[in-house]
């Protein structure tokens, strides 16, 4: 993790940097002057880049042995391919932002793409919060581990849910918000036989 200057651009940053690659643009942090990014790579390469800033500017986390989103992931892409390649991915029902670009994801295929990028193309969390504020986005919901105080420049209300204790709390933000859910489609029933 790297704080830097909210107006550096983060690939420029480390584009000379060998075996060090941007994973998450986290965005605005502290004040609004600085950005947070998260930095993939050989542990060697980070200490050495590291070397060059001030100390304790950089912060490895001792305890992630990955660089996830980056493109040392690609053996992940690679195992995944062909499971994605036999999915049927359907156009969402309601709408899915991407957190690679500022950009509401349509179709089955975009959906696909996002899945085959994401192990090793860097994500941002500014793009991903701009396009549902563009969309109006009334209330955003943050599942599973994350580093939630990123999502708090958002310009919509945001909760975060992690444990099946907090799926409760999130019920509740519908409602305390007074956000309209889209109508629900009826399964199709089954072919299959119930044995009761």
């Amino acid at each position: 993790m790297l704080r830097i200057p909210l107006d550096t651009d983060p690939p420029a940053l480390i584009a000379d940097i060998a075996d060090v690659h941007l994973s998450a643009d986290l965005g605005r942090v502290g004040t609004g002057t600085e950005r947070m990014v998260l930095l993939g790579g050989y542990r060697t390469a980070l200490e050495t880049f590291g070397a060059t800033l001030p100390p304790g500017a950089l912060h490895i986390a001792e305890e992630h042995g990955s660089a996830f989103h980056s493109p040392l992931q690609r053996h992940i892409t690679e195992f995944l391919a062909p499971t994605l390649d036999a999915m049927t991915f359907e156009d969402p029902r309601i709408p899915v932002h991407s957190c690679m670009e500022r950009k509401q994801l349509t179709t089955g295929e975009e959906i696909r793409d996002l899945f085959r990028r994401n192990p090793t193309d860097p994500v941002s969390v500014p793009h991903m919060i701009g396009g549902l504020e563009d969309a109006g986005t009334q209330l955003g919901l943050v599942l599973g581990p994350a580093a939630f105080g990123t999502f708090q420049n958002a310009d919509f209300p945001v909760v975060h849910v992690e444990t099946p204790d907090h799926v409760f709390e999130a019920m509740t933000a519908v409602y305390d918000f007074g956000v309209d859910l889209p109508p629900v489609e009826p399964a199709a029933p089954s072919s299959e036989a119930v044995a009761g």
